[in-house]
Formats: structure tokens, C-alpha cells, sequence
């Protein structure tokens, strides 16, 4: 095995990060002068070379959604983790492994032909069996937005608890007290926790909680949503203002209520989550949260970095909390 000095060994040392030590050694901006005189010195005594052809380091990085069409913030992902690689000068694979090949257990092409990665790079949700399969091939790999509270895995996810809290009490000190949420059934992990933080903060602030205001579209998501949402409307109280679970679903809902003759933020205030391009574009401009994607893919590099170097290391699971923008969408009633 060799000894060689990685910029992950003078991170570790350091107590920083990856990035900081790539970017101090190969001379760019975002570092401190009196942080890369520490850098230097330490590359220095612990022998380290810099590497005159690419990083050693082989990922794979595997996403489950084809990027056709795509609305969400999911393509913003897989770049933002390649642009976190490439930063570090380390050589990497893309895929997309569809339902198909997870459930008929086909291995990735890439991993098919060349075998000799580090570590992979899981973006979404994989099934277990799936896992099973690819550590036979990668003993490295984390998850980027696929965690599971059931399973003991590094994975790098966003705190929907502190977002949800986080809406929560902006429509609140905005003066509004009945507040709803609407979201899919579907993805039911992800608004758990967010109810849990539009709820906290609802206690918090020792405003009622109004069940009949949660709303939870079924499967049949097309079909369902102007059903769900029309039968909310035709109660005699009605919410003032609707945490989204997203900025589709947001949209989509301004659409619904305007046709309905409900206007947005006059009648009913809207905040979602995503900051999606169509957030900033959609009449009115929406109130939203930043995931602060570009952030979390360089964690979640630096995680399979620190697993490749320290195989044995406890698991990890990293949320990165979200900024609110706040935009023309809610209406203050103070």
C-alpha cells in the first residue's frame, strides 16, 4: 500500500476541509493568507507532492433519475458534484442506472467495464438489494439526498425538519396563525420531517395546529392535486397561508387559485422550497428556500474522500441547513 501524502491526509491533520487544502495548494482564491501559510507549512513537513498528472482518486457517481425535462433541482445536483470533483482534479464516471436495472440487479456499465473505482457517489434513493450488489464491486459509497433513517451509511441530506421550522415561523411573525401544508404522499420521510418543523414551530409560538389545513396529494398526483385542493377550499376556514412542499407543487397551486378567482399573496400567502428557476419566474415571484446545493455536493465529496482514507470511521450522516429568500408570495397581516 502507498505511503504517499493525499490532500486529504493535510485536511485531516488540519482539521478543514479538502477544498481548503486543494485550493491553498494550487494557488486560488476562497483561502485565508494566514490559512494557506498554515497549509503550506504542513504539506511541507508531512512530504507532501504535488501530483503532476490527475488525482489518484477513481468515483463513480450513480443518479436514478434520467434528467429529461427536469423542474427540480436534481440536474443543479449532478453538477454541482461534478464541478466538487473537478475541483480536486479527481477523475470520476457519471450513470444513470434506471428502476429497471435496479430491479433486475444489472450492474452499472461503467462498473462493468472498468471495475476499479474507489468509491460511488449515490444520488436519490437506490433500493437495498441494489446496494447489496454494487459492495461487491465499490467498497466506498455514500448517499447525496437518499437517506434512510433504517440504514448505517454515510450520507450527506438536508434538514426538512429546520426548513419546515424555518417557514413556519416566518409566516408566523408575519402575523399568520392559520397555516397549512401541501405535499405528495409519496414522498413521505422528507414531509415528515418538515411537518415536524412546521409543527414545532407552531407550538413554539403557541399558535393551533389545524389538521384539516395539512394535505397530503395521493399517488395519483396529477389526477388528485385540483380534487385535494379544490375540497380545501370550499371549507368555510380556510388557511392563510400553504407551506409547499416544493416549488412544482407551488405553482402549480398559484395556477389553481388563481383560476379560482383566489389571488396570491392578497387572499392567500404561499412559500415553498427549492429556489428552483421557475421560483423566481412564476407570477408572483415565490418566497422559497435555497437548499445550498452547490455547498452540500462539495461535502459530499469530502465524505467519500474521508471514507476512502479512513475505511473503519463511524458513519456519518450530514444535514445542511437551507436559506429563506423571501420574494412578493406571502403577505404580512401585521
Amino acid at each position: 500500500m502507498s505511503n504517499k501524502i493525499t490532500i486529504s491526509d493535510i485536511a485531516s491533520a488540519l482539521d478543514i476541509s479538502a477544498i481548503s487544502v486543494s485550493r491553498a495548494l494550487s494557488g486560488k482564491i476562497g483561502v485565508g493568507e494566514e490559512l494557506r501559510k498554515k497549509i503550506l507549512s504542513k504539506s511541507k513537513e508531512m512530504g507532501y507532492i504535488k501530483a503532476t498528472s490527475k488525482n489518484s482518486y477513481k468515483i463513480l457517481v450513480l443518479h436514478q433519475r434520467p434528467l429529461v425535462q427536469e423542474n427540480s433541482n436534481f440536474a443543479y445536483m449532478i453538477q454541482g458534484i461534478e464541478r466538487a470533483l473537478q475541483k480536486l482534479d479527481i477523475h470520476y464516471h457519471t450513470e444513470f442506472v434506471d428502476k429497471n436495472n435496479q430491479d433486475e440487479k444489472q450492474l452499472p456499465y461503467k462498473v462493468l467495464k472498468e471495475n476499479n473505482f474507489d468509491g460511488v457517489i449515490l444520488i436519490g434513493k437506490f433500493t437495498d438489494s441494489y446496494i447489496g450488489l454494487l459492495k461487491q464491486k465499490i467498497k466506498n459509497y455514500i448517499f447525496y439526498t437518499g437517506y434512510s433513517p433504517s440504514c448505517d451509511f454515510d450520507s450527506v441530506w438536508f434538514n426538512f425538519n429546520n426548513g419546515g421550522y424555518k417557514q413556519c415561523e416566518y409566516l408566523i411573525k408575519k402575523g399568520h396563525k392559520d397555516i397549512g401544508f401541501l405535499g405528495r404522499r409519496s414522498i413521505l420521510f422528507r414531509n415528515k420531517e418538515k411537518v415536524l418543523g412546521i409543527t414545532s414551530a407552531l407550538d413554539d409560538y403557541k399558535v393551533p395546529i389545524i389538521k384539516d389545513f395539512f394535505i397530503y396529494i395521493e399517488d395519483n398526483f396529477e389526477e388528485n392535486f385540483e380534487t385535494s385542493v379544490l375540497k380545501l377550499l370550499m371549507d368555510k376556514r380556510k388557511p392563510s397561508a400553504i407551506i409547499c412542499q416544493g416549488d412544482f407543487i407551488a405553482v402549480k397551486l398559484i395556477n389553481l387559485l388563481v383560476k379560482n378567482g383566489i389571488r396570491v399573496p392578497e387572499d392567500m400567502s404561499i412559500i415553498s422550497s427549492g429556489n428552483t428557476e421557475m421560483a423566481s419566474l412564476t407570477q408572483p415571484a415565490l418566497t422559497t428556500l435555497d437548499l445550498n446545493i452547490e455547498y452540500s455536493c462539495e461535502i459530499a465529496v469530502e465524505l467519500i474522500l474521508k471514507r476512502i482514507n479512513n475505511p473503519d470511521k463511524p458513519y456519518e450522516s450530514i444535514t445542511i441547513n437551507s436559506t429563506l429568500i423571501s420574494r412578493e408570495s406571502v403577505k404580512s397581516l401585521i
